[in-house]
């Protein structure tokens, strides 16, 4: 019945916007997707503060939140996708005539096995630049054999900016600029 409900709702969205729902096609236990709102730590593994899952009876997930690792139950074909918005700065104070603040930015990489994958089998990049007003997506395709591992890495993450003022040379430091509404899932092809 909840599987029924499910395909319904599913469905219905898909209709709405003219398509078809791919995740009703996938069999159990095919699909794990993890959140976090936000991220502000640069060279670190994200970790996660909730978790989808679509179709799972597991008890076992193979997504663990407090690492941030993802670990195949079986060999395959998974596609990784990965979506992620950078956040503003603070605005400066009516009045103040500042010099104008670069832009943030943020880095993800894909790690396999702990290693950091630049490229995969097909050659494209597996790396992100999360942009300012832009949600910043990836998606690649992986072989993965069972026990192998997959996790996001941060390379730069834009937590602060320093706002000089124009004429008295005074710098201040302006938090802001972080990862936010990061969602990191992978699809099984081969269950």
């Amino acid at each position: 019945c909840v599987k029924m409900l499910k395909f319904l709702a599913l469905s219905m969205i898909g209709t709405l916007l003219g398509l078809t729902p791919v995740s009703c096609m996938l069999p159990d236990n095919s699909m794990w997707c993890a959140y976090t709102p936000e991220w502000n730590n640069s060279y670190s593994t994200i970790t996660y503060q909730t978790q989808n899952f679509y179709e799972s009876n597991e008890i076992d997930e193979p997504m663990n939140l407090m690492t941030g690792i993802f670990q195949a139950k079986t060999s395959g074909y998974y596609t990784v996708t990965v979506t992620a918005v950078v956040g503003g700065m603070l605005p400066s104070k009516p009045g103040d005539i500042l010099m104008e603040i670069s832009p943030v930015y943020a880095q993800l990489y894909v790690k396999v096995n702990g290693k950091l994958m630049m490229n995969n089998e097909k050659g494209h990049l597996s790396y992100l630049i999360v942009k300012p007003n832009v949600v910043g997506e990836l998606e690649l395709t992986l072989h993965l054999s069972a026990g192998d591992t997959v996790q996001l890495q941060t390379g730069h993450v834009t937590s602060y900016k320093l706002s000089r003022e124009a004429y008295n040379h005074r710098i201040t430091s302006i938090p802001g600029g972080y990862l936010e509404d990061i969602t990191f899932c992978l699809v099984n092809h081969e269950i």
